[in-house]
């Protein structure tokens, strides 16, 4: 207590207001294959949209039905978690992107030996005009940034107005490249097919005349005009145009021809043998799903997987576009100068703190030992040294990867140590790749059959939450879980045992489809038919039986689907119309209105077998006038007690979760009458609540001395003693007809 020395009034708040919350009991668990998605984690799906965007659609899946079976279920909920499983076979799909060099000119600095002398040609011409016309292969997919000409060809002018801020003295050499440099910053937008790129050398070009686009397929043509106005016009009437000087698209170097009358360049790709001129792409994660198709159905074009596309800007930059299933998805701007927009900062090598939602990418090692994937390299290069500006030559610190444009084209015959010559203006080439290649990691990878490996994904690890270890996270409020489809004994088992040990959800799980009498589900529940060889025993499972037919809009197929999904979106419709602790079967909540038909015809015999002392089959029966409906709602656990049930094990699990939410807070409380008290004040109101709802028929909550004797509170333990007498569900209804003489007295019973 707090020590008052002055006279005052004060005020201490203390609260003693716990109540239990909330808990969603409709939150389900479903482990299974996918074509695509982040594997091994328990990610929150909250639409049906979310889950095809997320993990791909199931008809591109072999191997179980949990893209499938969650559909269902998110007909009949707001959210459950999807934990995709993975084989070691799984592989990203990936598409090579090229880079190369953009055709330039260079500007040298020269002016014609007339005009240096103050020739009558100065004096009487004091402007210039220039005609740029860029031409780029129409095979390589690559269109000017402009509609002037449908042709891939452009003519664009500039007009020099004057080579000088002032008119020279007669005999003085002036700058003319310097005033041309003035003029492009003033003349050239966005839609020009070049740049002009300034010199930073004291010597040399001034600057060069860069194409928009790079690679073989692009070339720039720089001309001068004719007649009236023709530029640089000498005191011989001559047109000159000594100033310009092509870019070897070989070297990267200005080729020290001066042209006449026009230069052309050619631009280049950039490589270093083996896949040294590619930035290699791959979708996030692995899958048949990434794989680009276009698929014609009727009328319609299709488009799924995914695309990059590059995109020249003028200058030095271009756009990253990624498109997903047909549509555009992302755009990143890229550039080899600026670090922040260097591909490899823009597009990450890995999955980890992931800057685009769909792709990585990375250049690669030439030269370095490394395994193959898809006849690509795995290994990552070294690090990268950027260009300081768009004309400074390439620079690399890792010598085993050569980017150059010489003659050599076997790594081999490439000297470690050696770059050669370097490339100037280099960007990606424009165009569109599909990424190809991607597997799945299912059972595909297996000719359909289970294995260890397969198992052993499907399991995961308990230690680092993987596969289905996945589900035993307290923060994932799941109630229920299935594996949709996965008739394994191994893995229903697995499911089984996670349930038991968190004791957070009811594992669901169906025979397999095949079976073809009731007598054969009894016996597979009971480990004596093939594929299972020991019996199902727990109050946290629950069988459902046979499989359903229903119509799948992504095959456009009727299709046989686990019965485990929709008894999943019983229990979550039993929740929104009623309590958890109310029977998930019968007319009133066990109805079935998706499918339209079932494995096995089920009579009352059948159901009889099937529901019978010891045994734990939740029959799905298809009644004339009624439809398909859940006709039971038994757990496996063989003893005869409360949780025999699910809605009783439903209700204790939901239970659980709040009694454990709700008394946290009293943890290293003291262990006294007061806080017994608190106990008290939480608990009895939420089984008043679960008595009104008829979930319980009475209750006590015992939490005093007797409870927390002396030595329990001596190690520093609370104990709270509820009694409960859980509400039955009539499941054999009896009408007893009594037929009487005309003498007996009907007012007695």
């Amino acid at each position: 207590m707090p020590t008052y020395n002055s006279p005052g009034v004060y005020i201490v708040e203390k609260d003693f207001s716990e109540y239990p919350p909330s808990v969603n009991s409709s939150i389900a668990g479903v482990v299974g294959f996918a074509s695509r998605g982040e594997p091994n984690k328990a990610k929150l799906i909250t639409s049906t949209s979310q889950l095809i965007e997320e993990f791909g659609r199931p008809d591109r899946v072999l191997g179980g039905q949990g893209v499938l079976g969650a559909l269902e279920m998110l007909t009949k909920t707001s959210a459950i978690y999807f934990v995709r499983a993975i084989n070691t076979a799984g592989i990203d799909a990936s598409a090579t992107v090229s880079f190369g060099a953009c055709p330039a000119v260079a500007v040298s600095g020269d002016v014609p030996s007339d005009l240096a002398a103050g020739g009558s040609g100065w004096r009487g011409q004091q402007y210039g005009k220039f005609l740029f016309k860029i031409t780029n292969n129409a095979s390589a997919n690559v269109t000017p940034n402009t509609s002037r000409n449908a042709n891939h060809s452009s003519y664009y002018e500039l007009n020099v107005d004057k080579w000088t801020d002032s008119t020279p003295a007669v005999g003085t050499r002036q700058a003319g490249a310097a005033s041309i440099v003035k003029a492009m910053s003033a003349k050239q937008t966005s839609d020009f097919p070049f740049t002009f790129v300034s010199s930073t050398s004291g010597t040399g070009p001034i600057g060069w005349f860069v194409g928009t686009y790079a690679g073989s397929g692009a070339n720039l043509v720089v001309s001068a005009a004719s007649g009236t106005s023709a530029a640089l016009v000498g005191g011989d009437g001559m047109t000159r145009c000594k100033i310009l000087q092509p870019v070897s698209a070989t070297t990267g170097e200005v080729s020290g021809k001066s042209a006449e009358d026009f230069a052309t360049a050619y631009g280049g790709t950039v490589s270093g043998g083996g896949p040294g001129g590619t930035f290699f792409t791959q979708s996030l994660w692995a899958g048949k799903g990434y794989n680009y198709s276009a698929i014609t159905v009727g009328n319609n074009t299709n488009y799924y997987g995914l695309q990059v596309k590059v995109v020249s800007k003028a200058g030095k930059d271009w756009t990253f576009q990624v498109f997903n299933d047909g549509g555009f998805a992302e755009s990143f701007t890229m550039d080899f100068v600026k670090n922040s927009q260097y591909p490899e900062d823009m597009i990450q090598a890995g999955t980890i703190d992931a800057k685009s939602d769909f792709i990585k990418g990375s250049f690669y090692n030439d030269g370095a030992a490394h395994s193959t994937e898809q006849g690509l390299p795995k290994t990552a290069a070294a690090g990268w040294t950027a260009p300081a500006s768009f004309q400074t030559a390439f620079a690399l610190t890792n010598n085993r990867m050569v980017v150059s444009n010489n003659d050599e084209t076997d790594r081999g015959g490439i000297a470690k140590g050696t770059i050669g010559h370097p490339t100037r203006f280099v960007k990606f080439i424009d165009g569109t790749s599909g990424l190809y290649g991607g597997t799945n990691g299912d059972l595909g990878d297996n000719n359909g059959s289970f294995n260890d490996v397969i198992r052993g994904a499907f399991i995961g690890s308990q230690a680092t939450k993987t596969g289905m270890w996945a589900l035993d996270d307290d923060s994932l409020n799941i109630s229920m879980a299935a594996i949709p489809g996965i008739t394994d004994q191994i893995l229903q088992n697995q499911l089984v045992t996670i349930a038991e040990k968190t004791q957070n959800f009811l594992a669901v799980i169906s025979p397999p489809k095949g079976l073809s009498t009731a007598q054969d589900a009894i016996n597979w529940t009971n480990g004596v038919y093939t594929g299972r060889t020991t019996s199902v025993n727990s109050s946290y499972a629950a069988i459902y039986w046979p499989w359903v037919k229903v119509f799948d809009v992504f095959s456009a197929a009727d299709t046989w689907i686990d019965p485990a999904a929709f008894a999943i979106g019983a229990m979550c419709e039993t929740d929104r119309i009623a309590n958890t602790w109310s029977a998930p079967a019968g007319l009133v909540r066990g109805r079935l209105t998706r499918p339209f038909d079932v494995e096995v015809s089920l009579n009352q015999g059948d159901r009889d077998a099937l529901y019978g002392a010891g045994e734990c089959v939740n029959p799905i029966v298809k009644f004339a006038g009624d439809g398909i409906v859940i006709w039971g709602q038994k757990t496996t656990q063989r003893t005869p007690t409360s949780l025999d049930r699910v809605n009783i094990r439903r209700m204790m699990i939901i239970l659980r979760k709040i009694l454990l939410s709700s008394t946290r807070t009293l943890v290293f409380e003291p262990n006294d009458p007061i806080t017994w008290s608190r106990v008290t004040n939480i608990v009895q109101p939420l089984l008043n609540n679960i008595k009104n709802g008829r979930g319980i028929s009475e209750f006590r909550v015992v939490c005093d001395e007797t409870t927390n004797t002396p030595l329990r509170v001596d190690r520093n333990e609370l104990w709270c003693k509820i009694l409960l007498k859980p509400t039955k569900t009539a499941e054999v209804f009896v009408i007893e007809l009594n037929l009487t003489n005309q003498s007996a007295d009907l007012g007695t019973t």
